[in-house]
């Protein structure tokens, strides 16, 4: 099964499938399914967006393809992230929000399938990390703290038979990130998303967030961090045929110093 990994896209849906498919051109290849890890950027319409969607992305495409009911030219799964209606997303009865698009909530897992009868695992959590909100239980969190993961969502996902893959918005503890221009290197405090890998032991996880391409081993878990739209990293191919272990990208997105 051949897979793209996509990072933080706030709304510019038409972008990320633009470059899917110029990603698949270059290639020669098909993605049977593309994998998200929030910040996708859904928003139903210009008014709910939030603060700093606001005043840096807007709402973006979302509410256009919401109001046509466009379907998306490739299978595609995602998390949520912090800057989308986590309000309206909790509302959704059904998981396909576009025609090809699914939402995956937190602690579920999805089973992606390809005509060749090929199936891989993939469970999420997204929103970032809240010190004061992970104790709590997910179903009483309200208004902004609803962007924040929980401990039992955590361990629902850890609880599921297997996940192949895991998606993660926020950076799992212990992911160290490198100084970059003014910004100082940090480490990710994200607790309870490495325990997760710890436990599920999947072949690889992706996160986003951080607007960062990053490579992490975090609990022997290959972790790759993805790149906001537009930056060289904000797409990476895996092959799931691979025999290895951890399933490492064979082709990345855009290239290096292309914007």
């Amino acid at each position: 099964m051949l897979l793209c990994a996509a990072g933080d896209i706030h709304g510019a849906i038409v972008r990320l499938y633009d470059d899917v498919l110029a990603f698949e051109t270059t290639l020669g290849i098909r993605f049977d399914w593309v994998l998200h890890v929030g910040d996708f950027g859904v928003w139903p319409d210009e008014v709910s967006v939030d603060r700093a969607t606001r005043a840096h992305d807007g709402a973006g495409d979302f509410p256009a393809w919401l109001a046509s009911g466009r379907g998306v030219p490739r299978r595609t799964v995602f998390i949520k992230g912090i800057h989308e209606s986590v309000e309206w997303l909790g509302t959704r009865e059904r998981s396909e929000i576009l025609p090809g698009l699914f939402y995956r909530r937190n602690g579920q897992t999805m089973e992606l399938d390809t005509e060749k009868g090929q199936a891989v695992r993939v469970g999420g959590i997204g929103g970032c990390y809240g010190p004061s909100d992970y104790e709590h239980r997910s179903d009483r969190l309200q208004g902004y703290a609803r962007r924040h993961y929980t401990r039992d969502e955590i361990d629902r996902l850890a609880a599921a038979k297997r996940a192949d893959i895991i998606l993660t918005h926020d950076a799992p503890a212990g992911v160290d990130f490198p100084s970059r221009g003014r910004r100082a290197s940090y480490v990710s405090p994200a607790a309870g998303l490495d325990t997760l890998l710890e436990r599920v032991r999947p072949r690889v996880c992706f996160f986003g967030h951080h607007h960062t391409r990053v490579d992490a081993d975090v609990a022997g878990v290959r972790c790759i961090g993805l790149n906001k739209i537009g930056y060289a990293g904000n797409l990476v191919a895996i092959d799931t045929t691979e025999t290895k272990r951890a399933w490492a990208p064979f082709a990345e997105w855009p290239r290096q110093n292309s914007t």
